[in-house]
């Protein structure tokens, strides 16, 4: 498993490349690395830990195969659900075309075959992370790129003319929220391991593992201020806040100020939503805290929200249907909308994108109990239910959490939230 580990270790610092040069190719990449990786696991891991992993990943896996299941659906030809581009294009042609809910069955397989590799990562991650020694590694992965990807940003914006590098600023921004996030937990970690004398690390390696830690918190949250949008700095202080609390319960106790740990992520986006950044009146609420222009991406993906049926448009769709509602005057824009959620609605349906929804709020509470009920370690599934907090808070901002960057990274993390969210005892 030590080779898994450093594919994964250098996967993950080689982020800052791949959100340089995103595209088919660099996906395409990552998925033959990705593969290549959970074939070595397949061979390599022993038995008891493959049992734990099974114990572990079992509801993961199923509630990841719903997406994946519906993303499948929309490609069979099923006249009855079919998208009514189907029959004005067999109107065009004179002929009989097998339609199907997707508009564009090869986006829809592209897209099937990211969202399959993400969840692979997470799988991989999870079986690595087993181990609390290799678990340590992918941290450290982790805080690295994306405290380069933070430094990426701030180059970006403390010399914005001089347009050295290239990339996707929502991915930045996304990736810079998470770094804080995991880099707290890094912190936390090396503060466990000097209180419980667990480490055989002298004074001096655990100053410079402090300073190091603080220092990309520092970077990160400074990428996060010099953007300058407050509902992205919230979204990254309520994950933060989920990290912090979980150290403060293992102090204090866990009766009471489990349901103050519980709620300091609910009540933060509450306000978010509700005082911080209201709903114009007759706004859609997908996009009513988009950071993108209203000259952009926002206006046309509007009236496709308005047209999208209930089954959508198919996974990967977004880029194929955008020029149809787009006006003249609309300025060019990239292949996504201007939130996740929003993009996430019109291809999947409203139906499929709020069960995920529902998921992933199942999903952070699931990890803030499993936090609660750790002893040594915990900081990993506080991580984890911060990770996607913020995450989920930052897909109805922008669409970053799209990119492959900033899905990779959330996927290793969430594999070490999952690997470590219960004890294991090593056998023989």
């Amino acid at each position: 498993m030590l080779i898994v580990r450093d594919i994964l270790f250098a996967l993950t610092c080689a982020s800052p490349i791949i959100l340089i040069w995103d595209g088919l190719i660099a996906q395409g990449l990552v998925a033959g690395i990705v593969a290549a990786a959970l074939a070595i696991t397949a061979r390599n891991l022993r038995p008891n830990e493959t049992n734990f992993l099974i114990s572990l990943v079992r509801p993961f896996v199923a509630i990841a195969a719903v997406p994946a299941l519906w993303m499948i659906i929309q490609l069979l030809p099923l006249r009855l659900l079919a998208h009514p581009v189907w029959e004005s294009a067999q109107v065009a042609l004179g002929h009989p075309l097998a339609g199907a809910i997707s508009v564009d069955i090869g986006a829809s397989v592209i897209a099937l075959g990211k969202y399959l590799c993400i969840v692979t990562v997470v799988l991989v991650s999870a079986a690595v992370a087993i181990d609390r020694h290799r678990a340590e590694w992918l941290l450290f992965a982790v805080v690295a790129a994306t405290t380069a990807i933070a430094l990426i940003v701030l180059i970006n914006e403390t010399f914005p003319s001089l347009g050295l590098l290239r990339f996707s600023f929502a991915q930045g921004i996304n990736c810079a929220a998470i770094g804080t996030i995991v880099a707290a937990a890094a912190i936390i970690r090396i503060i466990e391991r000097h209180g419980t004398r667990s480490s055989n690390a002298s004074v001096l390696d655990l100053l410079r593992s402090t300073a190091a830690s603080s220092t990309a918190l520092v970077i990160s949250s400074l990428a996060l201020l010099l953007d300058g949008k407050r509902v992205v700095f919230i979204a990254a202080g309520c994950g933060l806040a989920i990290v912090v609390c979980a150290n403060l319960i293992r102090g204090f106790g866990r009766a009471a100020w489990g349901l103050l740990f519980i709620a300091v992520p609910v009540i933060i986006a509450a306000v978010l939503l509700v005082t911080i950044e209201p709903v114009e009146r007759g706004e859609n609420l997908l996009l009513a805290f988009a950071t993108a222009s209203p000259a952009s991406s926002t206006t046309f993906a509007e009236r496709m929200l308005n047209d999208a049926p209930l089954v959508g448009t198919g996974a990967g769709t977004f880029a194929a249907l955008a020029p149809i509602y787009r006006e003249l005057d609309d300025p060019p824009t990239d292949s996504t909308a201007a939130t996740a959620v929003a993009h996430a609605s019109i291809e999947l349906g409203a139906p499929m994108f709020w069960l995920i929804v529902a998921a992933t709020v199942a999903a952070i509470f699931i990890l803030l109990m499993a936090s609660l009920h750790r002893g040594r370690d915990s900081y990993y599934s506080a991580m984890g239910g911060g990770c996607l907090t913020t995450l989920l808070l930052l897909a109805f901002v922008n669409a970053g959490v799209l990119g492959t960057a900033t899905s990779l990274i959330a996927a290793v993390a969430l594999g070490l939230a999952l690997a470590q969210c219960k004890s294991r005892i090593v056998q023989g």
